[in-house]
């Protein structure tokens, strides 16, 4: 078999019949019909099958309504000859048509042979695109030029090389999606020839489903493939006049009335009321990207910012240019006060800036996208959710999401193994990819002090997140035993009024400290104290499905930590890097052996943390190498 035609098929019985007229008849014999049947409601299906009763070159597939793409995608997949053309089952074409182009084909060894484009109404013709003479071009800008794209993205007026395009598939459930298509195939193709005297007759159906009042989803498709197109011509260094990069974002209907219409040039969007009358103009703000960007986001505006940096850390050992979006305050906070690196961006966007631009903006450009808190954008229950929060069609393989709390999916039986956890997890046997963010930037690694021993504690003064109780009554036991050469620095939202006065000196309470002065206190601090009751069923998450930001600033600023025995094996502490207590009654003990460690003990401690903080590090770092390129 020598050249295949493909014709998706969709309600088209008013048309058919001169499709089919046009098609049966061609002057070239060596061809084989594929009909694509997608769901026709109408009488579409029976037409076919009257017209293949007389003419065994006809194959009709039978698909429930998937849309052109996958009847192409079909219909490429059934072909059996060596070139390959495309025509809607609403147009027609030139008796000789297939002929001729597959003899400029041949003649000139060529790739896509081109033709002519008439547009017939029910009153008129016009030239779409003429060829009076036969050109061969071979760059891809001359290629796109002699077959008018962007303006001209048709795939039906052409003859192509099956090898060229049987690997290059149509994008799924998407309108416009020649247009996504086709530049991709011009530059795959050696050369393209144009063929004079030949016609194919795009018949404009004002009841199309491109012609029709603009749904949402075709309008997000056309912009969304224009803005490929756009990025396409200036990834090859091949300029669009201001025109071709002026594309529409939204048409605005009051009935089938255009009340508004959006344009967007570059980072620019103009109004026009009724789609012709500026009324005001706004500028975009978009993240920075750079070649070979991958996004780092954190939705959450209030919490949980601290992961940040770590994750930006792996990504740039892994050569990656990163763009972080958090709130801007945190910046003036100073998260990334000790972190210096060319090749890390910075946005000042508002959460709001941030959704508005995931929503309406395909992320081609970039390599990934790490949700840092995907909380913040499902319900970490039905993580199916968050995909919702970027722009349809996403591919779902860049986005990268991280769980802080397991334990609502596991208990759904939703969980998805491809989920970052900070830690692996202790629950119902789930699994995950564990990347433990725990840099921050360059941190002073301090020994121990040899006067006042400091005591730290970061996070909130809640009883669900940790018993301050705890603490105030080792504090007071220290006292009563004579113990007067310690501090405990408490940074955090809340209070400790429940102090009792003879106590009060040895508690230094910082509340909530920006990002820069609480780097600060962690170095001028010996220990890192939790207070996590092992019997208490609030505290278990910490055991079992979740984490504490607390851990990650012990492996970063290798500060060692008191911890529950019972805690420590999952979170990689024992006792040569940690101090351990049993249970409540036993707490005050842990900081007493702390007080008393010699400064030279101390030092083993912070060594030996040091070995598990960059053996977890290259554990992680090797875990999200290996689930970037999944």
């Amino acid at each position: 078999m020598e050249i295949s035609v493909v014709i998706p098929v969709y309600n088209s019985e008013k048309y058919l019949e001169k499709c089919l007229t046009s098609l049966v008849n061609q002057t070239f014999k060596d061809i084989e019909f594929i009909f694509v049947n997608d769901g026709s409601i109408d009488n579409s299906l029976n037409i076919l099958q009257e017209y293949a009763k007389k003419d065994s070159r006809i194959t009709i597939i039978n698909q429930e309504n998937k849309g052109i793409s996958q009847a192409r995608n079909e219909g490429i997949k059934k072909a059996q000859g060596q070139y390959i053309g495309f025509i809607d089952s609403d147009d027609w074409i030139d008796l000789d048509f297939f002929e001729k182009l597959h003899g400029s084909i041949v003649n000139n060894d060529a790739d896509i042979a081109v033709s002519t484009i008439i547009r017939t109404g029910k009153k008129q013709k016009k030239y779409r695109i003429k060829y009076d003479d036969t050109k061969v071009v071979n760059t891809l800008e001359e290629k796109l030029k002699i077959c008018d794209v962007p303006r001209c993205s048709y795939v039906w007026n052409k003859l192509y090389k099956k090898e060229i395009i049987k690997d290059l598939e149509f994008k799924k459930n998407v309108f416009y999606e020649d247009v996504i298509w086709l530049p991709q195939v011009l530059k795959k193709a050696k050369s393209v020839v144009s063929t004079p005297n030949t016609n194919y007759y795009y018949y404009s159906n004002p009841n199309s489903t491109v012609k029709k009042t603009q749904s949402q989803k075709k309008q997000i498709d056309s912009y969304n493939a224009k803005k490929t197109t756009i990025k396409f011509f200036k990834d090859n260094n091949i300029a669009l006049s201001k025109k071709q990069r002026t594309i529409t974002k939204k048409i605005v209907y009051l009935f089938n009335l255009k009340l508004l219409k959006i344009k967007e040039f570059e980072n620019k969007l103009t109004y026009y009321l009724f789609g012709f009358i500026p009324i005001f103009k706004k500028t975009l703000k978009t993240p920075i990207i750079k070649e070979n960007t991958f996004i780092v986001w954190e939705p959450c505006s209030k919490s949980h910012s601290e992961v940040v940096p770590g994750f930006c850390k792996y990504l740039l050992d892994l050569n990656y240019h990163v763009s972080v979006l958090v709130s801007p305050k945190r910046y003036k906070e100073g998260l990334f006060s000790r972190f210096k690196d060319e090749n890390i961006s910075y946005n000042k966007l508002s959460q709001k800036e941030i959704r508005t631009y995931f929503k309406n903006n395909p992320i081609d450009d970039v390599k990934g996208v790490m949700v840092t808190t995907v909380g913040k954008i499902c319900d970490c229950v039905h993580y199916n959710q968050a995909y919702e929060a970027f722009y349809p069609n996403t591919d779902k393989k860049k986005l990268l999401f991280v769980e802080h709390e397991s334990s609502f999916a596991l208990d759904n039986n939703s969980w998805d193994e491809n989920l970052i956890t900070l830690r692996q997890l202790n629950y119902k046997n789930a699994k995950s990819i564990v990347v433990n963010p725990h840099y921050f930037g360059e941190a002073r690694i301090t020994g121990k002090n040899p006067d006042i021993v400091n005591f730290i504690t970061i996070g909130a003064i809640r009883p669900n997140k940790k018993n301050s109780q705890m603490i105030i009554d080792a504090a007071k036991t220290l006292n009563d035993k004579g113990y007067k050469n310690f501090r405990i620095t408490v940074v955090g939202k809340g209070n400790l009024s429940n102090i009792p006065p003879e106590i009060k000196k040895y508690f230094d309470i910082k509340g909530r400290l920006p990002f820069k002065k609480m780097y600060e206190e962690i170095e001028k601090a010996d220990f890192m104290i939790t207070s996590y009751d092992p019997n208490d069923p609030e505290h278990i998450r910490y055991n079992t499905s979740g984490t504490s930001g607390n851990f990650q600033l012990v492996y970063g600023f290798i500060k060692p930590c008191i911890i529950a025995q019972s805690f420590a094996p999952i979170n990689g502490f024992d006792s040569s890097n940690s101090i351990f207590y049993t249970t409540k009654d036993d707490y005050y003990k842990a900081f007493e052996s702390a007080i008393n460690l010699s400064i030279e003990d101390y030092k083993k401690m912070q060594d030996n943390l040091r070995i598990y903080q960059q053996k977890f590090y290259q554990e992680s770092l090797e875990n999200l190498k290996g689930l970037i390129n999944e």
